[in-house]
């Protein structure tokens, strides 16, 4: 491209891995500089090639890399990587890219994949769930020079550090098979000697194909959740990237319009059974989640949207004796929610109920709210089980047969179009991870 490049290194509001960015860049012999989200995004014709760094972008509220993927500079980097300017997303900046559809890019906007909740698997077995650190081995699977980011061979293992909660891979067969067919599988975990083991520890997170790194068909865009930038182990990657952009002599596109998928409606899922009971909890301070979810629906231009979020938890019992009994045992064993800090509705057989901590349940009566309401549940339903196992021990054997565990929201506005448009975008869920259900 030319003989200085430029790297911005893009900073959001939670990033925490920028200066491990900057610092390998710099042992690259290339320049770079950090870039803010807010700043003038007409500068970044300027650079070279992005590095969106690891951290957590806007606390990870809503999900991972959500709210960064609908920030405005994310328009721009994707004219940028449309053009054919390189940009590395790492852990979150992974997150980011695939929920932006930039990788595996069969279209701006369109989500073809997800990164999810870690399983670390055994022999078949889910040993463990959620946030994982440790040091682990990939290796390209891809020809050299495939990418900007592999001009080594695929026999070089990379021994890196990897830290996340949500860095597994997941999407159809279809996606994977295509992704496979045009070398877009960069890299895959793998054992000390190279060998692809599909179970834990090889495999830190369960992601599909071991899949590490995944890039566009163009491979100039990738997604990759491990840290290279934290150790010399992963100087290969950046080194590489350093020598493209010196010696790469395709000349960049000229992009007028960025071509963005057009949505598909949704269709929601409706619930089979009816859950004996569902506790809907409030918190008692202001949601900031929630506030963030709405900020970000206005700025997509869904400015009448207006959210309400709660936590939703569905209990199938054994017994439908007593109901109002279990629901306060539930909500007394502490496990569910902080009463210091949040207040339940609890809903049994379609009443409305209120805790009293000294006298238990009371009945309630609930404000309509003229709002489209759902809920939102990951497809593995790893936190209810996980709020199963919390509770069973209060219990007899058997009697707590399922739970469910989401977030609830309901959705206002103006128009019906608005709000068809924001359950379409994908603001609030990833259907390759999570399923979203309607409530009466």
């Amino acid at each position: 491209m030319k003989g200085n490049p430029k790297i911005a290194v893009i900073l959001f509001p939670g990033t925490n891995c920028e200066l491990e960015a900057l610092r390998a860049c710099k042992r690259a012999k290339v320049k770079a500089e950090l870039f803010r989200w807010n700043d003038n995004k007409a500068k970044l014709k300027g650079y070279d090639a992005f590095i969106i760094p690891g951290g957590f972008s806007y606390e990870d509220r809503g999900r991972s890399g959500i709210v960064a993927a609908k920030d405005p500079i994310m328009d721009s980097i994707a004219r940028e990587a449309f053009r054919g300017k390189p940009v590395l997303g790492i852990c979150n900046g992974a997150q980011i890219l695939v929920e932006t559809g930039l990788v595996p890019g069969v279209k701006f906007g369109k989500v073809e994949m997800a990164l999810t909740y870690n399983q670390r698997i055994k022999k078949g077995k889910i040993l463990g769930t959620g946030f994982y650190n440790d040091w682990i081995h990939m290796r390209t699977e891809a020809d050299p020079k495939r990418s900007p980011y592999n001009f080594f061979t695929q026999d070089t293992v990379l021994h890196v550090p990897l830290a996340h909660g949500e860095g597994r891979f997941t999407m159809d067969k279809a996606t994977l098979e295509d992704m496979k067919k045009h070398h877009q599988t960069l890299f895959r975990y793998c054992d000390k000697d190279g060998k692809f083991i599909d179970e834990f520890p090889t495999n830190p997170n369960g992601a599909i194909y071991n899949l590490a790194g995944v890039c566009n068909k163009e491979g100039n865009v990738l997604s990759l959740m491990p840290h290279p930038e934290r150790t010399m182990n992963g100087q290969p990657i950046f080194d590489s990237l350093a020598e493209y952009l010196k010696t790469e002599t395709k000349k960049l596109k000229h992009v007028n319009k960025i071509e963005t998928a057009k949505t598909t409606p949704t269709k929601m899922i409706k619930q089979a059974t009816k859950p004996d009971i569902v506790i809907s909890v409030k918190m008692i301070i202001t949601d900031n989640e929630e506030r963030t979810m709405e900020n970000a629906a206005h700025r997509m231009g869904l400015k009448s949207i207006e959210l309400r979020k709660r936590k939703y938890f569905g209990f199938y019992l054994k017994t439908k004796k007593d109901l109002l009994s279990i629901a306060a045992k539930i909500i007394r064993s502490g496990e569910l929610i902080n009463l210091n800090k949040e207040v339940p509705t609890i809903y049994i057989k379609d009443k409305a109920y209120k805790y009293d901590k000294t006298s238990g349940l009371h009945p309630k009566k609930i404000k309509a709210m003229n709002a489209q309401k759902f809920y939102i549940i990951d497809k593995d339903n790893y936190a209810g089980k996980s709020m199963q196992a919390n509770l069973e021990p209060y219990f007899q054997k058997n009697e707590l047969q399922k739970v469910e565990q989401g977030v609830q929201w309901m959705v206002a506005a103006k128009k019906q179009k608005q709000i068809n448009e924001l359950i379409d975008s994908h603001l609030l869920f990833n259907p390759h991870a999570m399923k979203i259900v309607a409530l009466s």
